[in-house]
Protein backbone atom coordinates (compact mmCIF):
# COMPACT_ATOMS: atom_id res chain seq x y z
CA UNK A 1 0.00 0.00 0.00
CA UNK A 2 2.80 2.17 1.33
CA UNK A 3 4.39 1.61 -2.59
CA UNK A 4 1.10 2.35 -4.26
CA UNK A 5 1.13 5.78 -2.31
CA UNK A 6 4.39 6.58 -2.99
CA UNK A 7 3.92 5.96 -6.88
CA UNK A 8 0.84 7.86 -6.96
CA UNK A 9 2.03 10.61 -5.53
CA UNK A 10 5.55 10.74 -7.77
CA UNK A 11 3.02 10.66 -10.82
CA UNK A 12 1.05 13.32 -9.62
CA UNK A 13 4.20 15.66 -8.44
CA UNK A 14 5.42 14.96 -12.09
CA UNK A 15 2.15 16.22 -13.65
CA UNK A 16 1.53 19.36 -11.96
CA UNK A 17 5.40 20.09 -12.62
CA UNK A 18 4.93 19.21 -16.24
CA UNK A 19 1.60 21.56 -16.14
CA UNK A 20 4.07 24.16 -14.38
CA UNK A 21 6.64 24.06 -17.08
CA UNK A 22 4.12 24.13 -20.11
CA UNK A 23 3.95 27.94 -20.10
CA UNK A 24 7.89 28.59 -19.83
CA UNK A 25 8.50 25.83 -22.63
CA UNK A 26 5.78 27.80 -24.80
CA UNK A 27 7.42 31.15 -24.75
CA UNK A 28 11.00 29.29 -25.28
CA UNK A 29 9.06 27.83 -28.47
CA UNK A 30 7.48 30.70 -29.68
CA UNK A 31 10.52 33.14 -28.97
CA UNK A 32 12.52 30.82 -31.72
CA UNK A 33 10.51 30.99 -34.75
CA UNK A 34 8.09 34.00 -36.25
CA UNK A 35 4.98 33.72 -36.09
CA UNK A 36 2.01 36.14 -36.12
CA UNK A 37 -0.45 34.31 -34.27
CA UNK A 38 0.05 33.06 -30.98
CA UNK A 39 -2.05 29.93 -31.86
CA UNK A 40 0.43 28.76 -34.81
CA UNK A 41 3.04 27.48 -33.18
CA UNK A 42 5.79 24.86 -35.70
CA UNK A 43 7.38 22.16 -34.19
CA UNK A 44 9.58 21.93 -37.48
CA UNK A 45 13.38 22.07 -35.32
CA UNK A 46 15.26 23.69 -38.93
CA UNK A 47 13.17 26.99 -38.86
CA UNK A 48 13.90 27.44 -35.14
CA UNK A 49 16.15 31.30 -34.86
CA UNK A 50 17.64 32.93 -32.34
CA UNK A 51 17.31 36.03 -34.65
CA UNK A 52 14.16 37.17 -32.52
CA UNK A 53 16.43 38.04 -29.68
CA UNK A 54 18.51 40.35 -31.86
CA UNK A 55 15.36 41.96 -33.57
CA UNK A 56 13.85 42.58 -29.70
CA UNK A 57 17.12 45.25 -29.11
CA UNK A 58 16.27 47.39 -32.33
CA UNK A 59 12.53 47.58 -31.00
CA UNK A 60 12.14 51.25 -30.53
CA UNK A 61 12.55 52.08 -26.66
CA UNK A 62 13.49 48.10 -25.54
CA UNK A 63 17.10 48.85 -24.32
CA UNK A 64 15.57 51.71 -22.66
CA UNK A 65 12.67 49.53 -20.90
CA UNK A 66 15.69 47.41 -19.77
CA UNK A 67 17.70 50.08 -18.10
CA UNK A 68 14.87 51.63 -16.17
CA UNK A 69 13.76 48.21 -15.17
CA UNK A 70 17.21 47.30 -13.56
CA UNK A 71 17.21 50.92 -11.88
CA UNK A 72 14.00 51.03 -10.70
CA UNK A 73 14.62 47.41 -8.84
CA UNK A 74 17.82 47.85 -7.77
CA UNK A 75 17.10 50.96 -6.54
CA UNK A 76 14.12 49.42 -4.68
CA UNK A 77 15.90 47.02 -3.39
CA UNK A 78 18.44 48.92 -1.72
CA UNK A 79 15.69 51.75 -0.42
CA UNK A 80 13.70 48.19 1.39
CA UNK A 81 16.97 46.65 2.83
CA UNK A 82 17.93 50.20 4.57
CA UNK A 83 14.05 51.47 5.66
CA UNK A 84 13.23 47.19 6.45
CA UNK A 85 16.21 46.53 8.46
CA UNK A 86 16.22 49.57 10.43
CA UNK A 87 12.19 49.34 10.86
CA UNK A 88 12.85 46.00 12.06
CA UNK A 89 15.70 46.70 14.75
CA UNK A 90 13.62 49.11 15.88
CA UNK A 91 10.38 46.51 16.87
CA UNK A 92 12.78 43.90 17.87
CA UNK A 93 14.69 45.75 20.42
CA UNK A 94 13.65 48.90 21.02
CA UNK A 95 11.43 49.14 24.10
CA UNK A 96 9.32 52.26 23.13
CA UNK A 97 5.63 53.39 23.68
CA UNK A 98 2.79 51.88 21.52
CA UNK A 99 5.67 49.49 20.00
CA UNK A 100 3.54 46.14 19.73
CA UNK A 101 0.67 48.11 19.17
CA UNK A 102 2.54 50.35 16.01
CA UNK A 103 3.42 47.02 14.68
CA UNK A 104 0.33 45.42 14.74
CA UNK A 105 -1.13 48.17 12.84
CA UNK A 106 1.39 48.13 10.24
CA UNK A 107 1.22 44.24 9.98
CA UNK A 108 -2.59 44.63 9.59
CA UNK A 109 -1.52 46.61 6.48
CA UNK A 110 -0.20 43.81 4.88
CA UNK A 111 -4.28 42.57 4.72
CA UNK A 112 -4.93 45.11 2.05
CA UNK A 113 -4.22 43.80 -1.54
CA UNK A 114 -2.55 47.08 -3.25
CA UNK A 115 -5.07 47.18 -5.88
CA UNK A 116 -6.78 48.71 -3.17
CA UNK A 117 -4.74 51.43 -3.08
CA UNK A 118 -4.15 52.03 -6.44
CA UNK A 119 -6.34 55.18 -6.47
CA UNK A 120 -5.25 57.50 -3.53
CA UNK A 121 -1.65 56.65 -4.22
CA UNK A 122 -2.18 57.32 -7.51
CA UNK A 123 -4.03 60.98 -6.26
CA UNK A 124 -0.78 61.48 -4.32
CA UNK A 125 1.57 61.67 -6.76
CA UNK A 126 -0.54 63.83 -9.07
CA UNK A 127 -0.69 66.00 -5.95
CA UNK A 128 3.30 65.93 -5.31
CA UNK A 129 3.41 66.00 -9.83
CA UNK A 130 5.55 63.05 -9.42
CA UNK A 131 3.26 61.45 -12.62
CA UNK A 132 6.31 60.28 -14.97
CA UNK A 133 8.91 60.31 -12.90
CA UNK A 134 10.80 57.43 -11.49
CA UNK A 135 10.23 58.11 -7.67
CA UNK A 136 6.46 56.82 -7.43
CA UNK A 137 8.06 53.45 -9.05
CA UNK A 138 10.49 53.14 -6.29
CA UNK A 139 9.44 54.47 -3.18
CA UNK A 140 6.67 52.44 -2.52
CA UNK A 141 8.68 49.11 -3.04
CA UNK A 142 9.44 48.97 0.43
CA UNK A 143 6.39 46.84 2.65
CA UNK A 144 5.92 45.65 6.06
CA UNK A 145 6.39 42.63 4.66
CA UNK A 146 10.32 42.85 4.65
CA UNK A 147 10.06 44.60 8.23
CA UNK A 148 8.14 41.27 9.02
CA UNK A 149 10.79 38.97 7.77
CA UNK A 150 13.75 40.64 9.03
CA UNK A 151 12.39 41.39 12.65
CA UNK A 152 11.82 37.47 12.60
CA UNK A 153 15.31 37.09 12.38
CA UNK A 154 16.60 39.59 14.66
CA UNK A 155 14.38 38.28 17.54
CA UNK A 156 15.88 34.73 17.12
CA UNK A 157 19.43 36.61 18.12
CA UNK A 158 20.26 35.63 21.36
CA UNK A 159 19.88 38.26 24.37
CA UNK A 160 23.23 37.73 25.13
CA UNK A 161 25.04 38.79 22.22
CA UNK A 162 23.43 42.12 23.00
CA UNK A 163 23.89 42.13 26.52
CA UNK A 164 27.94 41.44 26.14
CA UNK A 165 27.93 44.33 22.86
CA UNK A 166 27.17 46.97 25.67
CA UNK A 167 28.94 45.72 28.17
CA UNK A 168 31.88 46.66 25.70
CA UNK A 169 30.54 49.92 25.17
CA UNK A 170 28.64 49.69 21.41
CA UNK A 171 25.78 51.97 21.10
CA UNK A 172 22.61 50.92 18.90
CA UNK A 173 23.92 51.86 16.23
CA UNK A 174 27.45 49.64 16.62
CA UNK A 175 25.28 46.88 17.05
CA UNK A 176 23.15 47.47 14.21
CA UNK A 177 25.80 47.29 12.10
CA UNK A 178 28.58 45.18 13.30
CA UNK A 179 26.89 42.56 14.65
CA UNK A 180 22.85 42.10 13.43
CA UNK A 181 23.49 43.16 10.23
CA UNK A 182 26.20 40.45 9.70
CA UNK A 183 24.13 37.79 11.60
CA UNK A 184 20.74 38.48 9.26
CA UNK A 185 22.59 38.80 5.41
CA UNK A 186 20.97 35.45 4.44
CA UNK A 187 17.57 36.96 5.66
CA UNK A 188 18.61 40.74 3.74
CA UNK A 189 19.52 38.64 0.68
CA UNK A 190 16.23 36.89 0.74
CA UNK A 191 14.27 40.07 1.26
CA UNK A 192 16.36 41.02 -1.38
CA UNK A 193 15.38 38.67 -3.99
CA UNK A 194 11.93 38.35 -3.01
CA UNK A 195 11.27 42.49 -3.84
CA UNK A 196 13.82 42.15 -6.82
CA UNK A 197 11.59 39.95 -8.23
CA UNK A 198 8.33 41.57 -7.10
CA UNK A 199 9.21 45.41 -8.49
CA UNK A 200 11.06 43.92 -11.88
CA UNK A 201 7.62 42.05 -12.70
CA UNK A 202 4.98 44.98 -11.16
CA UNK A 203 2.67 45.56 -13.90
CA UNK A 204 -0.46 47.48 -13.13
CA UNK A 205 1.47 50.32 -10.87
CA UNK A 206 4.35 51.61 -13.85
CA UNK A 207 1.35 50.62 -16.40
CA UNK A 208 -0.41 54.02 -14.33
CA UNK A 209 2.40 56.08 -13.61
CA UNK A 210 4.98 55.55 -16.52
CA UNK A 211 3.74 57.39 -19.61
CA UNK A 212 6.64 57.31 -21.88
CA UNK A 213 9.77 55.40 -23.17
CA UNK A 214 11.79 57.74 -20.35
CA UNK A 215 9.91 56.06 -17.40
CA UNK A 216 8.73 52.85 -18.84
CA UNK A 217 9.76 50.02 -17.27
CA UNK A 218 10.40 46.43 -19.44
CA UNK A 219 6.64 44.75 -18.75
CA UNK A 220 5.04 47.78 -19.51
CA UNK A 221 6.92 48.25 -22.59
CA UNK A 222 6.09 44.81 -23.81
CA UNK A 223 2.50 44.67 -22.62
CA UNK A 224 2.22 47.96 -25.08
CA UNK A 225 4.11 45.93 -27.59
CA UNK A 226 2.28 43.28 -27.51
CA UNK A 227 -0.78 45.49 -27.86
CA UNK A 228 -0.09 46.45 -32.05
CA UNK A 229 -1.13 45.22 -35.04
CA UNK A 230 0.66 42.30 -36.82
CA UNK A 231 2.87 41.62 -34.05
CA UNK A 232 5.66 39.27 -34.56
CA UNK A 233 4.75 37.05 -31.38
CA UNK A 234 8.49 35.67 -31.83
CA UNK A 235 9.84 39.00 -30.88
CA UNK A 236 7.28 39.69 -28.15
CA UNK A 237 8.24 35.92 -26.30
CA UNK A 238 11.83 36.84 -26.95
CA UNK A 239 11.27 39.68 -25.33
CA UNK A 240 9.12 38.07 -22.53
CA UNK A 241 12.46 35.64 -21.78
CA UNK A 242 14.25 38.54 -21.30
CA UNK A 243 12.15 39.88 -19.02
CA UNK A 244 12.24 36.23 -16.79
CA UNK A 245 16.00 36.10 -17.10
CA UNK A 246 17.29 38.57 -14.21
CA UNK A 247 15.42 37.31 -11.53
CA UNK A 248 16.02 34.18 -12.47
CA UNK A 249 19.90 34.49 -12.78
CA UNK A 250 19.96 36.32 -9.49
CA UNK A 251 18.11 33.83 -7.29
CA UNK A 252 20.37 31.20 -9.19
CA UNK A 253 23.12 32.72 -8.16
CA UNK A 254 21.85 33.34 -4.37
CA UNK A 255 19.97 30.45 -4.05
CA UNK A 256 22.08 29.13 -1.42
CA UNK A 257 21.65 32.54 0.98
CA UNK A 258 17.42 32.46 -0.07
CA UNK A 259 16.88 29.04 1.08
CA UNK A 260 18.85 29.69 4.49
CA UNK A 261 16.76 33.11 5.01
CA UNK A 262 13.67 30.92 4.60
CA UNK A 263 14.78 28.17 6.35
CA UNK A 264 15.52 30.58 9.56
CA UNK A 265 19.51 29.57 9.17
CA UNK A 266 20.55 33.33 10.06
CA UNK A 267 23.00 32.57 12.86
CA UNK A 268 26.20 30.95 12.72
CA UNK A 269 26.71 28.19 14.55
Amino acid sequence: MKKITNAASTVLMLGLTLIMLLPFAYMIIVSLQETYSPYLISFDFTTYTLGNYSKVFQVSGFSRWLLNSIFVSVSGVILTLCVCNLAAFAFAKKRFPGNDTLFFILFLTMCIPFPATVVPLWLMTGWAGLIDTFWPLILPIPSMLGVVLIRQAIVAIPREMFECARLDGCNDMRIFTKIVTPIIRPILITVGILYFSRSWNSLLWPLIVANTDLTKTLPVGLAALQGTTDVNYGITMAGAMMNFLPPFLVYVFLHKYFLAGIAGNGLKS
